[in-house]
Formats: structure tokens, C-alpha cells, sequence
């Protein structure tokens, strides 16, 4: 507490029966404010149901005051009119009085101002020293008194912030809503989902090719490549000359480093660490040039910033806006979540960010819609203060999510939730008017005069406690609910009842009790965590090789959303089929992984350890021939490799073996691409049958 605030609490106790007589003075002006104020909640209940503040009369003010002159001394009449002002409804009047002097500027205070609706004094600094005897300030002038008038809110369900907690500004309140406790006919509407069922899935499930191709198609690896090719010449570096093919070589590459990790992808071709399915694929010095030269649109187009056309993520637009385009396409769930992801970078860039609640703090920020089962359906990347603009006077994180939501189907019903950062009442009715339902915490600063029970208050009746109101005209719900600290939550669909019943850990009982639970604390705790998973399954095995270009983060961002979204609509298809195996994301990966470095893909002929031979290789003439290697298992391709029909050619194998597809045959026929043996003879040809059947 400040000493002006200890100062007027002190002279407040001392001063109590001077102040009696000043409340006996205004006992006429209160009980014509009270008979005004009667005639005005008569007019507002016939007009509307918010009542508004009433004016009062001039002329009983007058005579009051005129009264005033006659009882009390010409110096008291200037205190009076100081400390008189409006009262408004819904508050009493706490009158305090202090010395002369402890108020400062009172005489600056003209009538016409105290009479304005809106005015509200200014905060006085006291003149006095606060060190000096209060009986000493008495004595100075012992029958002059300053007046000021404090509002005291008579609503016991006014939410009271701690004085020591920081509290965001306070948004203007919205005189449309209008909030009760009783539940309006608007709040009774048919949330039940609409939409259409999703489409039958394939007869036979496709290859985990298929569903990364779903995503990041062909045209993205052939744009690549172009690209590429375009910005080595204006570097005036080494002619690069890649494909398509060796362009999915390199992301495949890139896949399966993030399988069998090592702290630096040199260290794949080292020959003490070397990894051949890594090394034999492609030369070292071929990756870095890939690396170096990687581009992604033509430099010549750029715009400079302040440019008309300046966009900020021009170096990933076109990869950016296919991959998007394709996660249009997939069908919607019914329940989305609209949450924030970061993509790790502490490089140097404009559009860097800082959340110090993400597990990530420094990198990219990207605005996401997914489903619950964390597939995600529409992102954006946040560039500053340009990504968006508030055209729909939502403010910005209004109109992040009104640009996500853009292409959901209106009118069925679909439901969104998301959290405080992006609520406010404005934001669930105009989504509501759109077809689309929420349920979404909500910042207190943004109840737009709703007032609820405070938080010491519904401590008091215990975990579990909780309170709704309603606003009359949309229907929406907010929820105030006690758990280990208050939850707000609004809702355009959806409302405390049925309560049901949830685990909480007692401090007092040291052991787990039964709480009450609104339902819509329940709905939005099973259907909010969507982009958190779909951030989960790509932080599992993200590609982590850490590039000083912010673009190729980007990039390698895009790579792991396919992967992960191909992941996750192979499992819808398999659960529509109503099974319950599925193939690990792992196992999933690698596949992609496999198949994109070798379907369509030339096979090396010479199949031999790159470089010039090592003279440490070379045994010695003294020493013993090294023992045989140890016999490696072969394992069988993966049908999509196996059935591409390019670079299949029969080999002589080394030894005689079993045939992989008539495990009756003994051969020494090989495939060069699958490095499996199978018949080839005049009367059975297995090497045919292996690569045309499934």
C-alpha cells in the first residue's frame, strides 16, 4: 500500500464524526438520485434491457447546494463542490475525508466538468509531508475537510485481479452483449455435425510412397530441380545438371539420415563410421553441391522490401503454396484445433521469433489448423506485422483464424476450438454466423461486461466450483470453473451441463478426489490438442541438419508435414477398414525414404566402394587372409521397388541359393536392383513373375 493510501485510511478513522456531518448534508441530493433513479430503470425496462446511466436533475442539485450555503461556512462550500460528481448505476458512494491540503489542484475542477457524465477525477499528489504528526495536521485548520468520492462496486460477482499480478489493458466494453444467467432460446441450437462422411478408402492400401506423393508430388521435385539449376549458373558456379529423380534422391537421403542419425552427415561417407545405404547412393561432394545449390524460385522476380509485391517468404512461396494446396484437399474431420507451431531456427532472419512457452523457443511461427487426430488441413507462416490485416475489425488474431477456416464447409456444423491468444466474443459470434461452432478459452480482459464470481470466491466452495452466464442475443456461453486455479471458456454451442465428474489431486487430503466437471471443460480438453500432436509426431524424427538458410528450414518443415500427413491418412484408411495393425511412423518413413531413392532409379552397375582403394586395406605379406565376413540377411524389396520395372537385370550371384519366390528351387540367378536370387530357367522363370505380380 502507498503512504497516500496509508495517510487516507488513517485520517479516514480519525476523522469519522466530521464525516457524519457531510453525509448529512447529502442526504437530500441521494434521495432524489434514488427517485430518479427509479423513473429511469422504468424507462429502460420498457426500452432496453441494459440499463443505462441516469442524469440527474439540475435543478434539486441547485437547491441542494444553496442549502449547503446557508449551514455551512463559505470555505466548506468549495469542498463540497469538489467532491461532488455523477453516480452511476450498480455503485455506492464511499466518501473519505482528509485534512486541507492533502488533496492537490481541487480549485482547478470546474463545474462543468464534474457535471460530465464521463468525468472521472484525477489521481492528487499530497503536498504535505508525510513525516509530519497527524495531530499537527489537524490543528492547522480543524473544520476544513477535502472530500473525495470512491466508487465501490455493489456486485459481489465482480472478478477482483491480485494487486501483484500484471494485467493486460482492458478491452472496451462491447454495449451489444448482454449477460445473464438464465439460458436464452439461442443457446438451444442442433450442434450435431452435418458434414459428409469421408470417402471410401482404397481396396488395397497404397504404399507409403503413395501418401507422401499425396502431399509433396512429383511438380514440387521437378520445380526443385529447375530452380536449382537456374540459380547454380547465376552464382557462376560448377554446372549442376540434376533431375527430378536425383532431386528425390537427395530429400529421400535427407529422410533416411533422420532414421539412423550421426552428429554430422559427413560422417555417413567417413570410411571408420561409413553408412552404405547413405554412401553408395550418392558421392559427398555430389550431396554438398545439391546442398549448396538447392533453390526453390527465381531470384530475378524478388521485390525489395517497401516494394509494391514484397513478400517476405518469397524464396519458398511456390513449394509453400503446393504443399498447402494439398492439404486443402484432404476431407475435413469435425473437430479442428487452431494453435501456433514453431519451426527451430536461431539463424539470421526478419521473421524470427521468441515463445518462451514452446519447447522451441527461437524459429519460425506458424499458424496451423488440425484435426484432432493431429493431420493438419491449412497453415501460415507469420512474417510481422503485414502476414494479415484487420479488415474484419477482429483484430489480428481474429482474422488468423477467419483466414484458416476460410475452407471449411459453412453451414455443417464443423466445430473449432482454440485458445485466449485468438478469443474474443466478436470472434465466436462471427464464426457462429459462418455455421462454424467453437469452444475456446478466453482472457478475462475480453468478458466485454460480463461479470463473474472472483476467483476467491469459488476457491472458497472448493476445486470443482463453477458459474455460467449467457449472452442473450447469440447464445454463447462463458464458464468460469475452479480447478487448481480459474478457467474461463466460451462457447457458441455448448454450456456447463452435463456435469460430470474428473480426478484431482487434494493438497489437504494427500490423495485423489471426485470433482464436478462442466461438460465444455471436457469437450475442449478432448478435441483442443491437435496441433500439439501433429507438432509431437514431427518433432519425433525431424530433419535436423541444421542449414544457415532459413528457407531450407522451411523446406525441410514441408518435407516432415508430408511425411507426417501421409502417416496419419494411411491410418484414417486403415481404421475405415477396421484394422487395427499399422505400420509404425518409423517403419513409415523409411519406406518413403527407400522408395525415394530407388524407384525409377538407376542401379550403380559397379556396385564398388567409391574412390581410390586404401593402401591400409591391403593385408600385409606377413599377416593371415582375414576371416570371411559374417552372412548378412537379405531382405526382400519393397513392392513398390519391386514392381517399377526399371533397372531390373539378372545377375550371376557369387553362390547357389533358394529361390525368394518358389522356395522349392535352388539358383544362381540374381536381380542387380532387388539383390534377391529367383529362378530363371526354360522351365520356370520366377525373375518374371517377382517383378510383374504382386
Amino acid at each position: 500500500m502507498s503512504k497516500g493510501q496509508t495517510l487516507r485510511a488513517l485520517v479516514n478513522e480519525r476523522l469519522t464524526a466530521a464525516a457524519e456531518e457531510i453525509f448529512a448534508l447529502f442526504e437530500r441530493t441521494i434521495a432524489e438520485y434514488e427517485e430518479e433513479l427509479c423513473r429511469s430503470k422504468e424507462e429502460n425496462q420498457r426500452n432496453q434491457d441494459t440499463p443505462q446511466t441516469p442524469r440527474i436533475k439540475e435543478e434539486p442539485e441547485e437547491q441542494s447546494v444553496k442549502q449547503e450555503e446557508d449551514t455551512l461556512p463559505a470555505q466548506d462550500l468549495q469542498c463540497v463542490m469538489a467532491g461532488r460528481r455523477r453516480f452511476s448505476v450498480r455503485e455506492d458512494t464511499e466518501m473519505v475525508c482528509l485534512p486541507h491540503g492533502a488533496l492537490s489542484d481541487t480549485e482547478s475542477i470546474s463545474d462543468d466538468e464534474i457535471g460530465n457524465t464521463d468525468f472521472a477525477p484525477e489521481l492528487y499528489e499530497s503536498d504535505l509531508d508525510y513525516d509530519e504528526p497527524l495531530a499537527a495536521i489537524s490543528r492547522d485548520n480543524p473544520n476544513h475537510l477535502d472530500v473525495e468520492i470512491h466508487n465501490v462496486h455493489a456486485d459481489n460477482d465482480t472478478e477482483v485481479p491480485d494487486d501483484d499480478e500484471p494485467q493486460p489493458d482492458p478491452a472496451p466494453v462491447n454495449k451489444e452483449f448482454s449477460w445473464r444467467q438464465r439460458k436464452p432460446p439461442a443457446a438451444d441450437i442442433d450442434s450435431s455435425f452435418q458434414g459428409p462422411a469421408f470417402s471410401p478408402p482404397p481396396e488395397e492400401i497404397p504404399s507409403p510412397k503413395w501418401y507422401f506423393d499425396q502431399f509433396m508430388d512429383k511438380s514440387v521435385f521437378e520445380h526443385i530441380s529447375h530452380q536449382s539449376n537456374l540459380y547454380a549458373v547465376m552464382k557462376n558456379g560448377p554446372e549442376l545438371k540434376t533431375t527430378p529423380s536425383e532431386m528425390e534422391q537427395f530429400i529421400g537421403l535427407h529422410i533416411l539420415m533422420t532414421v539412423v542419425r550421426m552428429p554430422s552427415y559427413r560422417l555417413y561417407w567417413q570410411t571408420a563410421t561409413r553408412y552404405d545405404p547413405v554412401a553408395t547412393v550418392m558421392g559427398r561432394k555430389r550431396f554438398d553441391h545439391l546442398r549448396t545449390y538447392i533453390h526453390m524460385n527465381d531470384n530475378t522476380n524478388v521485390k525489395q522490401k517497401g516494394e509494391p509485391g514484397y513478400d517476405p517468404l518469397f524464396k519458398v512461396r511456390p513449394v509453400l503454396e503446393k504443399v498447402r494446396a494439398n492439404c486443402l484437399k484432404v476431407e475435413p474431420e469435425e473437430n479442428h484445433s487452431i494453435d501456433e507451431q514453431m519451426i527451430p531456427f536461431k539463424g539470421k532472419t526478419g521473421i524470427k521469433q521468441y515463445i518462451k512457452n514452446k519447447p522451441k523457443k527461437w524459429g519460425l511461427k506458424v499458424f496451423t489448423r488440425a484435426g484432432v487426430t493431429g493431420l493438419v488441413y491449412d497453415f501460415e507462416i507469420y512474417t510481422g506485422k503485414g502476414t494479415v490485416t484487420n479488415e474484419c475489425g477482429l483484430g489480428v488474431a481474429g482474422e488468423v483464424v477467419l483466414r484458416l477456416v476460410s475452407e471449411v464447409p459453412k453451414g455443417l456444423n464443423y466445430k473449432c476450438y482454440f485458445d485466449d491468444w485468438f478469443t474474443s466474443p466478436e470472434l465466436i459470434v462471427e464464426l457462429k454466423k459462418m455455421g462454424i461452432l467453437t469452444v475456446a478459452i478466453i482472457n478475462r480482459n475480453h468478458l466485454r461486461g460480463c461479470t463473474l464470481k472472483s476467483d476467491k470466491e469459488l476457491s472458497k466452495a472448493g476445486c470443482g466450483a463453477y458459474e455460467v452466464k449467457y449472452e442473450m442475443t447469440s447464445g454463447m456461453a462463458i464458464v468460469k470453473w475452479y480447478d487448481n486455479k480459474a478457467v474461463l471458456l466460451v462457447s457458441s454451442f455448448i454450456g456447463p451441463d452435463p456435469v460430470d465428474r474428473c480426478r484431482r489431486w487434494s493438497k489437504e487430503k494427500k490423495e485423489y478426489v471426485e470433482v464436478d466437471r462442466p461438460h465444455i471443460v471436457k469437450v475442449y480438453n478432448n478435441n483442443m490438442g491437435g496441433v500439439d500432436l501433429a507438432d509431437m509426431f514431427a518433432a519425433l524424427y525431424r530433419i535436423d541438419i541444421r542449414p544457415r538458410r532459413w528457407y531450407l528450414r522451411i523446406l525441410f518443415y514441408l518435407i516432415d508435414l508430408s511425411l507426417v500427413n501421409g502417416w496419419l491418412l494411411y491410418r484414417r484408411h486403415l481404421t475405415q477398414k477396421q484394422e487395427k495393425k499399422y505400420m509404425p511412423l518409423l517403419a513409415f518413413r523409411a519406406q518413403v525414404a527407400d522408395a525415394l531413392i530407388k524407384v525409377g532409379k538407376q542401379v550403380d552397375l559397379n556396385s564398388r566402394k567409391r574412390g581410390r582403394p586404401s593402401l591400409e586395406d591391403a593385408p600385409e605379406p606377413h599377416q593371415a587372409a582375414p576371416p570371411p565376413p559374417p552372412l548378412q540377411r537379405i531382405t526382400a524389396p519393397w513392392d513398390v521397388i519391386r514392381l517399377d520395372r526399371f533397372d531390373h537385370f539378372p545377375i550371376h550371384a557369387d553362390k547357389r541359393g533358394r529361390c525368394r519366390l518358389c522356395k522349392n528351387g535352388y539358383t544362381q540367378t540374381a536381380c542387380l536392383k532387388c539383390k534377391v536370387l529367383l529362378c530363371f530357367t526354360k522351365e520356370k522363370n520366377c525373375f518374371l513373375e517377382y517383378h510383374t505380380k504382386k
